[in-house]
C-alpha cells in the first residue's frame, strides 16, 4: 500500500503579505513560515518516510529542507507540483500535471511525503476522488492552511483520503493560509 503524506508549503513572505504566487512570485518562507516548517518537521520525524518530491519552487524546497533536517531522505524534485502559472495555465493544465505524478507514484509502496502548494495540493486531493464532479466539489472552496499535512492512501487501484488540512501540530496563532 501507499502512504502519501501531501503538505503544502510552510507560509511565504508572499502569503504573510496576501500576494497570489503562482509560479512568477517565488518568496522564501516568513518567519512564521520557517516556524511552521520546523514544526512539521517534528511531526513528521517518527513517520517511516520512504521517500520525498517537492516542488522546486523556493518556498516548498525550503519546507522540504527543514523536514529534511530530521527525515533523512534525500527530496527528488518534480516541476509537475508548481503552483499553477496563472498567466498562462488553465485549471486543467494543472490538473494534467498533478494526475501525471500521481500515475508515477502509483507503484511506489510505504509513505511518500510530497511538498506542494495550495492549488496543487487541492488538484491532487480532487483527482483522488476519481470523479471529476465529486472532486470538483470538493476541492471547490478547499482550505489548504499552510504547512497543512493530508493524507491519501492508494490501495486496490483506488486512492482514499483520510485527513484533510491537519494543522493540529501548530498552535492556532500560527496557523495561516
Amino acid at each position: 500500500m501507499l502512504r502519501l503524506l501531501l503538505v503544502r508549503h510552510a507560509q511565504s513572505i508572499a502569503n504573510q503579505k496576501g500576494i497570489t504566487q503562482g509560479q512568477k512570485v517565488d518568496e522564501p518562507l516568513s518567519e512564521l513560515g520557517k516556524k511552521q516548517a520546523q514544526k512539521l518537521a517534528q511531526g513528521l520525524k517518527n513517520e517511516a518516510i520512504e521517500s520525498i518530491y517537492s516542488s522546486d519552487l523556493k518556498r516548498a524546497m525550503h519546507t522540504t529542507e527543514e523536514i529534511q533536517k530530521l527525515v533523512n531522505k534525500k527530496c527528488i524534485v518534480d516541476k509537475r507540483l508548481r503552483e499553477k502559472d496563472h498567466d498562462t495555465e488553465k485549471n486543467e493544465d494543472l490538473t494534467i500535471r498533478c494526475k501525471s505524478f500521481l500515475e508515477d507514484i502509483k507503484q511506489l509502496s510505504g509513505t511518500v511525503l510530497v511538498v506542494a502548494h495550495g492549488g496543487s495540493t487541492r488538484a491532487i486531493l480532487g483527482i483522488s476522488t476519481g470523479d471529476r464532479k465529486k472532486g470538483a466539489d470538493l476541492v471547490k472552496d478547499m482550505k489548504q492552511y499552510n504547512a497543512c499535512i493530508n493524507e491519501l492512501h492508494f490501495q486496490e487501484n483506488n486512492w482514499l483520503i483520510r485527513k484533510i488540512n491537519d494543522v493540529d501540530f501548530l498552535e492556532p496563532f500560527e496557523r495561516s493560509s
